[in-house]
Order: structure tokens, then C-alpha cells, then sequence
């Protein structure tokens, strides 16, 4: 009897130490290292780290833009270009912040990003089957023209995601 009190017991403090999923809503909530078991000194390294390697871009994202593309034949820039900020960002873990800097509120243009973006959300539509195969032609899909012609039309969703397509348009 003792036996099964005893692992009563432990199986009762399990469940009542175990953590609910936690999923945050528009108001994420903060922990420290140490509540989510993390190395606190090596949370303040990687903020120090980010804070301190700055890109050494101009602020004006204009500007920074031209002389990156300056070498490149009738290059200009399409459409409004912002100021970028000072470095922020965020750690995260289990859906809790752990550490902040900067203006995490501002919102800042992404460019290269944008390819992670991009590819997080073809994986995701290739795993809700709203995409087939990335060997299939876009035209497949896309109806509104732009995948017309002898060599639009010969393009697959593989060609754009690992940016091969030549795409005209």
C-alpha cells in the first residue's frame, strides 16, 4: 500500500508541476533565462553581441540602396524606401520573451528576409497540399497571365523558391 501512495504521490506532483502549453496573444509575456532554464550570461552575450555589430549601412535606406546596386546598368529604386532604426530585436523561447532591445514596435523594411518568409510559407502550403509538388508549372495555379508564354509558362514553383526562373514580366 505504501508502495502506491508513494507513486500516487509522484504521479500528482507531476501533473501539477507539468506546464500548460502556452500560446501568447497580442501581449507576449516575459520570462527570465532562468525561469525558461536558459544561460542568462550567454542571453546578455547575444544582446551584446547584436547591439555592438551594428550594420554599417547608411540610415537613409535610400542611399544605402544605391551604392549597394551602383555598379549595376540603369538601376533604380521602385517605390518608397524608409529610414532604417537603431538595432532591435527579440529572444524568444516557448513563446515567451527573454530579452529586448531597441524599438521592437518599429517597423522596418526586410528585404532579403523576405526570401525566409517566403519559403516558410511554401512549406507550408505544400504541407496543406495547396500546392502539389514544387516540380509542378505555376501556370498550374496562377491565372492571371503572368505565367503565359513559352517561358513563363514552363516555370515550377522550384525555379522561384531557389530564384532560377528568369521570370519576364
Amino acid at each position: 500500500m505504501k508502495k502506491y501512495i508513494s507513486i500516487l504521490v509522484l504521479f500528482c506532483n507531476t501533473i501539477l508541476t507539468a506546464q500548460n502549453a502556452y500560446f501568447p496573444d497580442k501581449n507576449w509575456e516575459t520570462r527570465t533565462p532562468f525561469e525558461l532554464n536558459m544561460n542568462a550570461a550567454l542571453v546578455d552575450s547575444a544582446v551584446s553581441f547584436a547591439l555592438n555589430n551594428e550594420v554599417k549601412l547608411d540610415y537613409d535606406l535610400r542611399i544605402a540602396n544605391l551604392k549597394s546596386y551602383v555598379r549595376e546598368p540603369d538601376y533604380k529604386i521602385l517605390g518608397p524606401m524608409r529610414h532604417r532604426g537603431k538595432p532591435a530585436g527579440v529572444i524568444l523561447k516557448n513563446g515567451y520573451i527573454v530579452a529586448k532591445w531597441g524599438d521592437i514596435d518599429r517597423v522596418d523594411m526586410t528585404f532579403s528576409v523576405t526570401k525566409s518568409y517566403l519559403a516558410t510559407i511554401a512549406g507550408l502550403a505544400v504541407d496543406s497540399k495547396l500546392i502539389n509538388n514544387v516540380d509542378e508549372k505555376v501556370a498550374q495555379y496562377v491565372w492571371d497571365g503572368t505565367f503565359e508564354g513559352a517561358h513563363n509558362a514552363s516555370i515550377t514553383w522550384r525555379h522561384l523558391l531557389t530564384q532560377s526562373s528568369d521570370w519576364s514580366g
